[in-house]
């Protein structure tokens, strides 16, 4: 049973800093039409109305920033609509990397396994104003990669989301999807950081 948005979540969200691009946001809520329809995106506007959100879907923007908190929040609110697992969540993740920046340039450009991980940090620093993401090992003798998210601690729910934005990106990159990931970190646990493991 996924978690219903109450206002408390949302007052806790709202106070913590940071911008995310408008793009990023509109992949949520287009992730949630391609699966609920017309009848999702109508339950979306009457929960974001009762709990006091400014989230018009016509009127974002994909290059301006907004609050992150607000990104977060129709994840959450996917969630809750489409009554999405874990898994589903996870899948989330995964299918709005189709949407996103990063797909249209390996769309464009072939981009190398190593060429990516060295260039994640930049490709955070397109969408978000805060936090990074550190590159911190790749071995492709042994093949794993090492990734950290730092200065992002909003909601555990985009753990899920994001180990699944990741595994599509290594997918991608790796052109096999045999490839799986594990979260050996997280802020949510005590960590000072998420860490991500993903294996071929």
């Amino acid at each position: 049973m996924a978690e219903k948005v109450t206002q408390k979540i949302v007052d806790k969200l709202k106070q913590i800093p940071g911008n995310v691009r408008g793009a990023v946001i509109l992949g949520g809520i287009e992730f949630l039409e391609r699966e609920g329809g017309e009848k999702a995106i109508e339950k979306f506007k009457q929960r974001i109305k009762e709990l006091g959100l400014d989230i018009s879907p016509e009127k974002l923007k994909p290059m301006q920033f907004y609050p992150e908190h607000l990104s977060v929040l129709v994840i959450l609110l996917s969630a809750e609509i489409l009554n999405l697992d874990q898994k589903g969540v996870f899948r989330m993740g995964q299918e709005n990397l189709k949407h996103s920046f990063f797909m249209k340039l390996f769309i464009h450009y072939f981009v190398s396994l190593r060429r990516t991980f060295n260039e994640t940090p930049k490709y955070w620093q397109k969408h978000f104003d805060f936090g990074e993401i550190e590159p911190v090992e790749l071995n492709e003798k042994e093949r794993y990669i090492v990734v950290r998210v730092k200065g992002y601690k909003f909601h555990p729910i985009m753990c899920t989301y994001h180990a699944g934005y990741f595994l599509k990106v290594a997918q991608m990159a790796l052109g096999s999807k045999e490839v799986t990931i594990e979260e050996t970190k997280c802020m949510f646990r005590g960590d000072p950081y998420h860490e991500f493991v993903l294996r071929w």
